[in-house]
């Protein structure tokens, strides 16, 4: 940080001197034009006249010049600090990724045999987080306040050496270091960041997925760094699909061919949703009070070229422990809403769709922009599209979330909590934040016939609900008994296989107009 403090005044004395030049041409340049007119008094003496304009010229050539230089260093040096911003060369000690490998290869080299290893940290979630709520001039520095710890943790860690990536991986290595030192280290850099950024603030806390490559035997006697940074950021990934809670995660043999199968599965939906080979099904909704459907829910299938049609169980979880859901989400909203246009201009019945969108896509996807501009892009209502949000527990940061959703209500988009239920904090998420629905998991159906108390808590959300001016929806209705309770419960509409599986975009608005004036006639269209 002091190093980044040195480079900004420097970038601020050339300012300066670029700025004084500029008054000195003024001024030089006036007084010369003022003497010519004569509105400044000459001395008498024409030598020394002659003398003084020459002077006055010089003075003007030379701040033009010294001006430029200035501005010239000013730039460069303001460029210099970008540069070192966006590689995150901020604290002193810490390195790009080229030096920390080469000072790791040299260790291990050196000291063969002892137990040595590297933790690689990605904070990707922690600084989108941070850049939403604070903004990206004032995340930076929050964000500078992080790298800082690794000075202070080189006090009690002595033989620790730190890095980046150019996957904005912070990378540590931590020589002849027993494991239980390793996991004390990142037990104490996690508590030195949160006591530095949040102490006695409710604030969102630091999150981080650490993965940690250690060698301490032969089998590792031909390791090398380039290897150990792979395993770290294996052992990193594997740790991030299995919680949204961050955490350490020790590489094992095995995380290498998930890795692999995970990177090819990758490419497969990165590919299939460039060709759009991904396609969208729609499960309607009928509305009890009104007695007609009112919209749908919008669901994603992959048809795979060899696998044919696949349900989102076969890739949904995958692409939700990366950025690959982000894409999917993206993707469907935009299906959505050409969808709907398409429909328009065929004449055809216009109801909202409801669209899913993951934690990862609702913090770090940017969904908004992309809302407006598909939106745009189709000249689609907002009013015509719902969001639904699934309830998780690690939607801890309330306050990220309510910005989030005002975002969404500035926009007239309706937001839904999905599988209401089935989460740790239902009632906190729906006392704090404004859902104008609330979707009722289905499995609180499944025993609803012989157990008296899934009946009452299905009545009590209802309830709740209404209290909160939500509308309810019931997820899963599988027969005419359950619509008959549901009724007489006061939910407002039904979804399930009772009356229509989810259908191809043809057969749903085919759907619709069979009913379309039938309103009272409950339709079973089971599965095929």
């Amino acid at each position: 940080m002091k190093q980044k403090k040195a480079r900004r005044h420097s970038g601020k004395k050339y300012l300066w001197y670029s700025i004084l030049c500029v008054m000195l041409l003024v001024l030089a340049g006036s007084t010369y034009v003022l003497m010519s007119f004569g509105l400044i008094p000459m001395t008498g003496n024409k030598t020394l006249d002659i003398i003084i304009g020459i002077l006055l010229v010089i003075i003007s050539i030379a701040s033009i010049v010294c001006g430029i230089i200035a501005f010239v260093y000013y730039n460069q040096n303001s460029n210099q600090i970008r540069f070192n911003y966006a590689t995150f060369e901020l604290v002193e000690g810490i390195n790009s990724e080229r030096a920390f490998l080469a000072y790791v290869a040299k260790d291990i080299k050196r000291n063969r045999g002892k137990a040595n290893a590297l933790v690689a940290f990605a904070a990707t979630r922690f600084k989108k987080i941070v850049f939403t709520r604070y903004g990206y001039e004032k995340g930076g520095e929050v964000l500078g306040l992080v790298y800082e710890t690794f000075n202070t943790l080189k006090t009690k860690y002595p033989h620790s050496y730190y890095g980046y990536d150019y996957n904005e991986n912070f990378l540590i290595y931590l020589r002849d270091t027993p494991y239980e030192q390793v996991q004390e280290y990142v037990n104490d850099l996690i508590e030195e960041i949160n006591k530095t950024l949040f102490e006695n603030r409710n604030e969102v806390k630091f999150v981080a997925d650490f993965g940690v490559s250690y060698c301490q035997n032969e089998n590792d006697e031909f390791i090398t760094a380039a290897s150990m940074l792979q395993r770290a950021l294996i052992a990193a990934d594997h740790g991030r699909a299995e919680s949204d809670l961050g955490g350490l995660t020790l590489y094992e043999p095995k995380m290498y061919e998930r890795n692999k199968r995970n990177v090819q599965l990758g490419l497969q939906i990165e590919r299939s949703l460039e060709l759009e080979q991904f396609e969208l099904h729609y499960q309607p909704k009928y509305d009890l009070k009104l007695g007609r459907f009112a919209g749908a829910e919008a669901l994603v299938r992959w048809r795979h070229p060899e696998l044919g049609l696949l349900s989102p169980a076969n890739f949904i979880l995958f692409a939700e422990q990366s950025d690959l859901i982000i894409k999917i989400d993206h993707y469907v909203l935009e299906k959505v809403c050409k969808q709907l246009d398409e429909w328009r201009g065929k004449g055809q019945r216009l109801l909202p769709i409801s669209v899913n969108i993951s934690k990862r896509t609702l913090f770090t996807g940017n969904i908004i922009n992309h809302l407006i501009k598909v939106t745009d892009k189709y000249n689609i209502n907002p009013m015509l599209l719902e969001i639904e949000i699934v309830e998780s527990p690690s939607l801890q940061d309330i306050l990220l979330l309510l910005s989030i959703v005002k975002k969404f209500k500035n926009l007239k988009v309706k937001i839904a909590i999905d599988d209401f239920g089935t989460g740790y904090s239902s009632l906190s998420y729906i006392k704090k934040i404004p859902f104008d629905v609330i979707k009722i998991d289905k499995a609180f159906l499944d025993d609803v016939d012989i157990d008296q108390k899934s009946r009452l808590m299905i009545k009590n959300i209802i309830d709740l609900a209404h209290i909160l001016d939500a509308y309810v929806v019931m997820e899963g209705v599988q027969d005419e008994r359950q619509v008959k309770m549901l009724e007489e419960m006061g939910a407002d509409s039904i979804q399930g296989f009772y009356y229509s599986r989810p259908l191809p975009p043809e057969e749903y608005q085919a759907f619709l107009e069979d009913n379309l004036f039938e309103a009272n006639k409950k339709k079973k269209r089971g599965r095929k």
